[in-house]
């Protein structure tokens, strides 16, 4: 096995017809595997400061792996680390490296190792944030065993669509139920509800995700509020743009509306990946928040997903305290260094060890850390669920 190292933007952009090959052979995938997705970030949100490039593996002349990256310089005690980094931004929230199924993952290290010394590149680690523990990434970590530093950071929920919705709903939290159908009925009073499910190629994309743009910059994330709302970022607005313009044979892009007489006041930025829908933004309108229209937006998702024969999973990709509510599983998500020298893994590790008895000495003196409660505001059960995961460094100030 070898690698090839590609720099810059162009070097990404020519891996394209490498990068489809492979994911079409793939066994499994997700959007955070996705050509599209990477295409998306790095025109986008990549940080003008830190060099980016994609590391080809090849077995004879075919492409059987990819590991996009950006690199970035990071200090910890007082010592400048060069990282290799999977992409990392609040919008992409998971990523990945792309590795076929047949691969052996300590050739592939190796492969990587070679290719960086015949480069110049310096570095000390490769970093895998916010990675499922089904990815590939995973399966580096694995295979590397001790010499790899794989630490919880958080988690991402799903349901599992080819489950009647009758008994995933269930499921859900007494409360949950009760404001579902107490909404429900609110809104019908109002006036008509209609759902709609818009994909990428339909002619009222446009008109969809506008109205999504609307619903998010009307309430606590627009100009008075926090300023986060996608519409009031260029580059962000620009990000989700190419991402509903991709033409689904990978990936493709929905926007999915709880319209009252017409009107959105609720939504949802979704992705299909195959068989696996993702929900990554919501919005709804916050004078209608009596009638939970989030909450039932959310309801008919899972049905809708729970009716159509090719999705096998919903996600919702974070694992955000009122998630709880709806009893979905959850993934565990890890953030993953894998040094480049033995001796850098020995002190990391030693690190993260005196951090943990230093934590868990304050912690008796704090006490017990609380979430949320389980009957938060209707504002937390409609937050920007979709914040990225927290994570610790495994090499610790």
């Amino acid at each position: 096995m070898r690698a090839i190292h590609h720099a810059g933007y162009d070097g990404f952009r020519s891996c394209e017809r490498a990068w489809r090959e492979l994911t079409a052979e793939a066994h499994s995938l997700r959007f955070f595997n996705a050509y599209d997705w990477y295409a998306a970030f790095f025109t986008h949100l990549r940080p003008a400061d830190e060099p980016l490039g994609v590391i080809e593996l090849q077995h004879g002349d075919r492409c059987v792996g990819l590991f996009p990256y950006h690199r970035q310089r990071i200090r910890k005690g007082g010592i400048e680390l060069k990282v290799l980094c999977l992409p990392a931004s609040p919008h992409l929230i998971l990523a990945d490296a792309v590795l076929s199924d047949t691969v052996e993952a300590r050739a592939a290290i190796r492969a990587i190792r070679r290719c960086l010394a015949q480069e110049g590149i310096g570095w000390h680690a490769l970093l895998l944030p916010n990675v499922r523990e089904d990815s590939h990434a995973m399966r580096l970590a694995h295979t590397l065993g001790g010499r790899a530093i794989v630490r919880p950071a958080g988690g991402s929920r799903y349901f599992d669509a080819t489950r009647p919705y009758a008994e995933l709903s269930g499921r859900f939290a007494g409360q949950l139920r009760k404001n579902l159908r107490k909404g429900m009925k609110r809104l019908e009073q109002s006036g008509a509800v209609e759902f709609l499910c818009i994909r990428s190629g339909d002619a009222r994309m446009p008109w969809a995700f506008e109205g999504f743009l609307a619903l998010e910059a009307s309430g606590w994330k627009g100009e008075a509020g926090t300023g986060s709302a996608i519409a009031l970022n260029e580059g962000i607005a620009s990000f989700y743009r190419d991402l509903i313009r991709a033409d689904g044979k990978e990936l493709r892009a929905e926007i999915n509306l709880l319209c009252l007489k017409g009107a959105p006041i609720a939504g949802q930025f979704a992705t299909v990946c195959r068989s696996h829908r993702s929900i990554h933004k919501i919005a709804y309108d916050e004078s209608f928040e009596h009638a939970s229209p989030g909450t039932v937006l959310m309801a008919r998702a899972l049905e809708h997903s729970c009716e159509d024969e090719a999705i096998e999973s919903l996600s919702l990709v974070t694992d955000m305290p009122w998630m709880r509510d709806w009893n979905a599983s959850r993934a565990t998500v890890y953030e993953v260094w894998l040094p480049k020298s033995a001796l850098l893994c020995f002190l990391a590790r030693a690190a993260v060890h005196s951090k943990q008895v230093l934590t868990a000495g304050r912690n008796v003196f704090r006490g017990p850390s609380r979430g949320l409660p389980d009957d938060a505001s209707s504002r937390a059960h409609q937050d920007e669920a979709h914040a990225p995961h927290s994570a610790s460094s495994p090499i610790p100030e």
